[in-house]
């Protein structure tokens, strides 16, 4: 009689190849007009803004935003208003299906998330040198002093992160960070003042300060919200408002009244009380519904 029963262990996602793992300054001037290629790439935010170019049209991607290319798709990136920016991309195989839910999205990373990228980065810094480190030229070789095991590492975190992302489900679909014109300025009004609210998101905004930034009147504003998206500005901001602080009590990372002003939010109480009201439940309720 066998006292154990053995359970065959079911990768959901299953990284073949990596081709580059880099963190890039980006400067003033930077340019980088586009590639394409047979393999899975990700390009993540991590100070500043960019526009990605994919298929054609351009997007907006934030700090601490993260967004993939499947193999084959032609994409570019752009300087926002020539601010320099610092990006982390990981170039790889992976011909799991789970890779598909990641199409056509820009993603939030959590905590879990970010400490697996930083693993990445920090194991591929130590294991692999750079030749032409520069957007989009890499070529990188293995050193022969790497880490016992950092490959395995590397294979590791990259699906972890994967698997991180998809049970936290927090992604925003890329039409509404579409760009038109000139980089950095959306083409309607509704999309410039959904962009202009997510970047104020920590300010008391009211309908007279969003109007003003936007030179118009706040009927004007009000009315042709409602008409493209179909919600008031003062719904929208809530839902934004509130949206951003599941995402922070999902992180951990902050107390409730730190999250409360982050999103806006001077007094605790009366965040609590609108938490509830759009989400059912207390901020103290959501936090250990999220943690069980």
């Amino acid at each position: 009689m066998e006292l154990y029963q053995m359970h065959k262990l079911e990768p959901v996602f299953f990284v073949k190849e990596l081709a580059n793992v880099s963190h890039y300054d980006l400067p003033r001037d930077f340019v980088f007009e586009g590639e394409s290629h047979d393999s899975w790439e990700l390009t993540y935010v991590d100070r500043g803004q960019i526009a990605i170019s994919v298929k054609g049209e351009k997007y907006l991607l934030k700090q601490g935003e993260l967004v993939f290319y499947t193999p084959g798709e032609f994409h570019s990136i752009h300087l926002v208003e020539n601010k320099p920016a610092s990006i982390i991309v990981v170039t790889f195989i992976c011909d799991s299906p789970g890779m598909d839910a990641f199409q056509e999205k820009i993603l939030f990373l959590g905590a879990e998330e970010k400490r697996c990228l930083s693993t990445i980065v920090q194991e591929a810094e130590q294991t692999y040198t750079h030749f032409d480190n520069i957007p989009p030229f890499v070529n990188m070789e293995k050193s022969s002093d790497s880490p016992f095991g950092s490959e395995q590492i590397i294979k590791n975190a990259l699906e972890q992160l994967f698997i991180y992302i998809c049970r936290r489900g927090d992604n925003i679909g890329m039409d509404t960070r579409m760009l038109t014109g000139s980089l950095g300025h959306t083409g309607p009004l509704a999309e410039q003042v959904k962009a202009y609210m997510q970047e104020h998101l920590a300010e008391k905004l009211t309908l007279e300060q969003i109007s003003e930034a936007h030179n118009i009147s706040v009927s004007q504003l009000k009315r042709s919200f409602k008409d493209q998206t179909g919600k008031s500005v003062i719904a929208y901001l809530i839902d934004l408002r509130i949206r951003a602080a599941k995402r922070l009590i999902k992180e951990g990372e902050l107390n409730f009244t730190q999250i409360a002003e982050a999103v806006g939010y001077d007094n605790i109480y009366y965040f609590s009380a609108m938490f509830k009201k759009q989400t059912g439940k207390t901020p103290t309720e959501y936090s250990r519904s999220v943690r069980r």
